[in-house]
C-alpha cells in the first residue's frame, strides 16, 4: 500500500481583504496561482493512486481535480486532512510561531495547534483512510505542516544550517521548513507499518 502526500504551495500573494475575514479563513479560500495551476498539471503524472483525498482549502482541491479528472475518481474532502490552527496571531508573525513550534513541540497561540495536536490530528485521520480503503493506493491532498506534522513521530528529527527543523529517514532529508513550491512524499506500508519513505521530484 503506498501514500501519497501532497503539498501545492503556490497561490496568490496579490490579495487585499475589504472585509474582516480571520487568518483562517483567508489561508482555507486563497486559491492558487497561475504557476500553482501549472504545477497541479505536472503532479498529475508522478502520482499512482486510485483513491483521492483533500483538505477543505481551495488550493488542495483545485490541486486534486486535476488528477481527479485524470483518472475520473470523486475526490474525498476531509477538515481533519487540514493545515494546522494558527489561533489568535494579534501583532505576531506566522514566522515566529513556526520558530518557536521547531523548538517547542507543545507550543501554540491561543486557540491554535501545537505540533504535537496537528500531529494527533493528522494520525487520527489518515489512519482511519488507510483502514477505510486497505488494499488502494491513496493520495492526499494536504499541506506542507499538516505533512510534517504528520511525518514527524516516524522520521527523524534534526535542524539544518539555517536552524530549521528537518525530518529525515535512512539519513536522506525528507521534509523541512524551507519553502518548496511542491512537496511529494511517498509513503509504503506493509502491515500497517511504514516500510519506505521517499521525496518525488
Amino acid at each position: 500500500m503506498t501514500i501519497y502526500l501532497v503539498s501545492n504551495n503556490l497561490v496568490i500573494d496579490n490579495i487585499e481583504y475589504e472585509t474582516d475575514e480571520s487568518v483562517e479563513e483567508k489561508r482555507i479560500s486563497r486559491p492558487l496561482s497561475i504557476d500553482g495551476e501549472k504545477a497541479a498539471v505536472k503532479i498529475v503524472k508522478k502520482i499512482q493512486a486510485n483513491v483521492i483525498y483533500s483538505s477543505n482549502y481551495a488550493s488542495a482541491i483545485a490541486t486534486a481535480r486535476y488528477y481527479s479528472e485524470y483518472i475520473n475518481e470523486t475526490i474525498y474532502i476531509n477538515s481533519f486532512l487540514n493545515d494546522a490552527k494558527i489561533g489568535k496571531i494579534g501583532n505576531r508573525n506566522i514566522k515566529m510561531l513556526r520558530f518557536m513550534q521547531e523548538r517547542d513541540f507543545d507550543f501554540k497561540f491561543e486557540r491554535g495547534e501545537s505540533m504535537n495536536e496537528t500531529s494527533n490530528r493528522l494520525n487520527l485521520v489518515i489512519n482511519r483512510i488507510i483502514k477505510k480503503h486497505m488494499n488502494s493506493n491513496i493520495v492526499i491532498y494536504t499541506h506542507k505542516r499538516a505533512i510534517m506534522a504528520y511525518l514527524f513521530k516516524y522520521l527523524d528529527k534534526g535542524y539544518n544550517l539555517d536552524d530549521r527543523l528537518i525530518l529525515t529517514y535512512n539519513e536522506k532529508v525528507i521534509i523541512d521548513d524551507v519553502e518548496n513550491d511542491v512537496d511529494i512524499i511517498k509513503i509504503e506500508y506493509e502491515h500497517g507499518n511504514i516500510v519506505n519513505v521517499d521525496i518525488i521530484d
